[in-house]
């Protein structure tokens, strides 16, 4: 991804301070958001844009971080994933070297890219792990990013549009017993543009 998402204002692209606190040991154990209330509200969403919305996070960390960190590869696992929400055929399982990751940026950025990967390629048979990953990016998003107001403001428009677009099917343990409908339980596919909440999106 070359230009940042629109929705991330410029104030938060262009901050060069660092002033959350980073321990590698125990970085979550520094995050103070409770995810809890949000995570109930997305109970009723599809898997997909369940999905979309733990990348959006993701892309709020990234981008929040790229001033000071010229690794390519946060970007690179973003594209991937957006290709995967369209089939997971496109993107592999992949864990990176904590050892070479550590330290508030890259640390930080190991952490990102360690819950979203599972959240997009295990969810369909583990949900614990989309729960997880939407947990642990939005509360890192939160830790890492100073203007949480922007953050809050951006996230309350996204999800009351995805509840108007995206609401989740009722849920038939029996339709699909043997996983041959993987993509169809996901829900409808869902551009990049629905996490704009300044573009009047509507699905196709």
């Amino acid at each position: 991804m070359e230009r940042p998402p629109p929705y991330i204002p410029e104030r938060v692209l262009n901050n060069a301070r660092l002033t959350f606190r980073w321990d590698d040991w125990k970085a979550s154990e520094d995050f103070t958001y409770d995810p809890e209330p949000f995570l109930a509200k997305t109970a009723g969403l599809t898997p997909r844009s369940r999905m979309v919305l733990a990348l959006g996070f993701y892309d709020w960390v990234i981008w929040r971080l790229k001033f000071a960190s010229p690794d390519p590869t946060p970007f690179q696992i973003a594209e991937a994933a957006w290709c995967a929400l369209v089939d997971t055929k496109y993107m592999i399982y992949y864990e990176f070297d904590r050892r070479q990751w550590v330290g508030p940026l890259r640390g930080a950025l190991w952490c990102a890219m360690t819950w979203l990967i599972p959240a997009v390629l295990l969810s369909d048979d583990e949900p614990e792990e989309l729960e997880s990953g939407i947990s642990y990016l939005i509360r890192l998003a939160h830790h890492v990013i100073e203007d949480q107001a922007a953050l809050d403001k951006w996230t309350s428009l996204t999800l009351d549009r995805f509840h108007a677009l995206y609401p989740a099917a009722p849920d038939d343990p029996f339709e699909d017993l043997f996983g041959e409908h993987q993509e169809e339980r996901r829900g409808p596919l869902i551009p990049q543009e629905a996490l704009d909440p300044k573009t009047a999106f509507r699905p196709e």
